[in-house]
C-alpha cells in the first residue's frame, strides 16, 4: 500500500471520528452496518481497479488482425490438424483393403450372395415340380402351370445372366421386376394379423432390398458398358454437368 492510501485511510477515520464525538453529520451511514457496507464497497473497487491496472496474464486470447484470438486459433488449427490425420489414416486404411474389395473374385461373391435365393428357388421348382405348382395355386395365381414354369425360367436365367456378365444388366433388371411383383404377391403383410403379420413384413422389406440390390448392379452394368464409369466422374467432375 502506498504513502497516498494511507494519508486516504488515516483522514477518512479522523474525520469519521470528529463527526461521531461532536454529533456532525456524517456523509456515510451512522450504524455499524452501513459503515460496514461503505468499506466492502470501497475495498472492491480498490481491488478491480488494481486487477485492471495490471498487465494481462492471458495475452494469448488477444484478438488479432483476424478477430479471433490466438487460443481460438490454435483450437481451430489444433481440429483441423486432428482431422486431417484421420483423414489419412482413412486414406491408409482404403488403400489396404481397396485392392481386396475390389478383386473380381469379391464382386463375383457379391453377385452370387444377391442371386442365391433364386438360384436356391429356382433349383428346388424345378426338382420338384408339382410343389412349385401347388405354390402358385397358393396364393390364388391364374394358370399355375405357366406361372410355376415362368419362375423357374426367370429366377435360373436371370440369374445365370447376372452372373455371367452377359447382359447384366438385364439380367437384373429382371429379377427386380420378379421381386418386386413377387414381394406384393406373397408378402401382403397388411392383410396378416397380429402377431404373425412381424414375419411378412420383414419378408417384405427384405425384398424390397434386394429390388435396390438389383437396380444398383443394372446401373454400375449401364455406366461401365455405354457411359463414363464412377472412376471417370470422379476424375472428371464436370462429365456430371
Amino acid at each position: 500500500m502506498n504513502i497516498k492510501s494511507l494519508i486516504g485511510l488515516a483522514l477518512a477515520f479522523a474525520i469519521g471520528f470528529a463527526c461521531r464525538a461532536f454529533g456532525i453529520p456524517s456523509p456515510a451511514p451512522p450504524i455499524v452496518v452501513g459503515a460496514l457496507l461503505v468499506v466492502a464497497m470501497t475495498i472492491g473497487y480498490l481491488l478491480v481497479d488494481r486487477a485492471i491496472a495490471l498487465p494481462p496474464q492471458y495475452a494469448i486470447d488477444c484478438g488479432g488482425a483476424s478477430g479471433l484470438a490466438p487460443s481460438a486459433t490454435e483450437a481451430v488449427t489444433s481440429t483441423t490438424n486432428s482431422s486431417s490425420k484421420r483423414t489419412r489414416l482413412l486414406d491408409r486404411v482404403e488403400q489396404a483393403i481397396e485392392p481386396l474389395v475390389a478383386a473380381p473374385a469379391i464382386r463375383f461373391i457379391a453377385l452370387l450372395g444377391l442371386c442365391a435365393a433364386y438360384l436356391q428357388g429356382g433349383l428346388d421348382k424345378l426338382l420338384d415340380f408339382g410343389a412349385a405348382i401347388g405354390e402358385a395355386q397358393h396364393f390364388g395365381l391364374p394358370v399355375p402351370t405357366v406361372i410355376a414354369g415362368a419362375t423357374i425360367a426367370t429366377e435360373l436365367a436371370a440369374s445365370a445372366l447376372v452372373l455371367s456378365g452377359v447382359y447384366r444388366w438385364f439380367g437384373a433388371l429382371w429379377l427386380a421386376a420378379f421381386t418386386l411383383i413377387a414381394t406384393f404377391v406373397a408378402n401382403r403383410f397388411w392383410e396378416i394379423p397380429l402377431p404373425d403379420r412381424f414375419m411378412a413384413e420383414n419378408g417384405f422389406f427384405e425384398h424390397l432390398g434386394l429390388v435396390g440390390g438389383f437396380l444398383f448392379v443394372a446401373w454400375l452394368d449401364l455406366r461401365e458398358g455405354y457411359g463414363p464409369s464412377i472412376g471417370d466422374l470422379d476424375a472428371h467432375p464436370e462429365i456430371h454437368s
